[in-house]
């Protein structure tokens, strides 16, 4: 465990260092701000609150996304896995949202819904939507056939067969996607907010790109992959104990 933190502590030294280096080269804090004024700048917006309602609003967009995107995958996904046909059916369809580009659902999400809350939430929903039913349909149909043929030995009900098999057997599935998209939301919603957003990270990235703030801009964005990287961590534990216990 101390190898791992030292490890990491490495890895944080060297991007500091790399940085620190970089704007002393260029010599320029409106192309590249430096570490230490970046972190005074954090501190700042901590300091006068500045910051809690735009985290707020992007916290409440990345994570109504990614609720509605679980809701509706774990419908689809199963019903994917259980019934071939649907599988057929909806596979292309599902391959066909994940293949359409951000900036495509940028597009259409000012035409749909205008600027504003509800565009950056469904568009983190479109992203990550097929993801998770693709991740939770494959879950379902490699599911141990030896395990369902003992239910059906001891004439089970189908209530205990999709619990403690079905559902159990997508578990994994369902932790690891949502490892996934819990980085990805947070990179989709700040991308949305910048273009078609009115409050939120992204939107203040926005805002310090007109004013030629590019501390602010970096600011902002070491706060954004601060929440990547916790929400990658929680949900890479979470995955470990799904595995242990589905094993």
């Amino acid at each position: 465990m101390k190898v791992k933190y030292f490890r990491i502590c490495v890895s944080i030294a060297i991007i500091f260092s790399l940085w620190l280096t970089g704007s002393f080269i260029v010599g320029n804090d409106l192309l590249l701000p430096g570490p230490v004024k970046t972190i005074q700048r954090l501190a700042e917006l901590f300091i006068s609150g500045e910051i809690f309602s735009p985290l707020l609003f992007t916290a409440l967009k990345a994570l109504g996304g990614l609720s509605l995107a679980l809701l509706f995958s774990l419908i689809t996904g199963f019903a994917m896995g259980l019934i071939e046909i649907l599988y057929e059916i909806f596979k292309p369809i599902i391959i066909t949202l994940q293949a359409i580009p951000i900036v495509s659902w940028l597009a259409l999400a000012i035409l749909w819904w205008g600027v504003g809350f509800r565009s950056p939430l469904y568009i983190v929903f479109l992203t990550l939507f097929p993801i998770i039913t693709l991740n939770i349909t494959e879950g379902v149909k490699n599911v141990d056939k030896k395990l369902l043929e003992m239910a059906r030995v001891f004439n089970l009900s189908k209530k205990i067969v999709f619990k403690d098999i079905y559902f159990a057997s997508a578990m994994p599935f369902i932790v690891s996607s949502l490892r996934i998209s819990s980085g990805m939301m947070w990179k989709t919603v700040a991308v949305a907010e910048f273009m078609v957003g009115i409050s939120g990270l992204g939107r203040m990235i926005s805002d310090a790109k007109y004013a030629l703030n590019t501390t602010d801009v970096f600011a902002f964005t070491v706060i954004l992959i601060i929440l990547g990287i916790v929400s990658e961590i929680i949900f890479d534990k979470l995955s470990r104990r799904m595995m242990v216990r589905a094993s």
